[in-house]
């Protein structure tokens, strides 16, 4: 196995875990983990650049309590290693930036539904520990949190390598099918993304008085964002 996907396995594992099960440093946010895939598959910048599109439409949705958000996690594992394979093939333009995050979206979705699935086996889990302790097994408790821990660290490892995978093969597959031409009409969309992520944060906002702050914030997160991304 090439050692850029055992080194990416070995992220999704920590970032997996970090989401919900254990520790939440916020290692999992888009912004790290793109970056991170970005860099361990030769282009940290384009990396990054995905991360900072990812993260504001994602910035809303966090897998708090019961609630189970797209998977913005392994959109990041997706979008970083594929930008910076195409950085290194084809070229990361306009129109394959936006390609690549359209293409996120449905990766997060699918992300989504695997964490509802390692979430019904960890409920199982401990069940069985409680009904273990009632009849007077103590270290079933131990058994029980190292269960879970695996669980979730071996479906990170799982759904990153998967991922990464998709993005290489997009990035050196399905991409180069397309013209520059056909690219181009992508970039008709891009401008749409923050924005989008904009209108999301701005939905959960309670306080009138930061409406103004808030537009001028994402105003200059777009800015930036959209400098960023062609000067680079």
């Amino acid at each position: 196995m090439d050692w850029r996907f055992l080194l990416a396995g070995l992220l999704g594992g920590v970032c997996y875990l970090d989401r919900t099960a254990a520790c939440q440093l916020m290692l999992h946010r888009p912004l790290v983990v793109a970056t991170l895939m970005g860099a361990i598959f030769g282009n940290m910048a384009a990396g990054t650049q995905v991360g900072v599109v990812l993260e504001l439409i994602y910035l809303a949705r966090l897998p708090v309590g019961a609630s189970i958000p797209p998977d913005d996690t392994g959109a990041a594992v997706f979008g970083g290693s594929a930008a910076a394979v195409a950085s290194s093939s084809i070229g990361l333009d306009a129109g394959s930036f936006t390609a690549l995050l359209l293409l996120s979206v449905f990766v997060a979705e699918a992300g989504k539904a695997a964490d509802r699935f390692v979430r019904k086996v960890n409920v199982r889990i401990a069940r069985i520990t409680a009904e273990s302790v009632d009849q007077g097994d103590i270290q079933a408790v131990e058994h029980g949190l190292l269960a879970g821990i695996t669980l979730f660290i071996v479906t990170g490892i799982a759904l990153a390598l998967v991922f990464s995978w998709a993005g290489v093969a997009v990035s050196k597959e399905l991409l180069p099918r397309f013209g520059p031409a056909s690219r181009g009409n992508f970039a008709i969309l891009l401008p749409a993304l923050p924005l989008l992520g904009a209108a999301s944060v701005y939905s959960c906002s309670r306080t009138e008085r930061t409406a103004a702050v808030f537009f001028l914030t994402m105003a200059a997160v777009f800015g930036g964002t959209v400098l960023f991304r062609w000067s680079a």
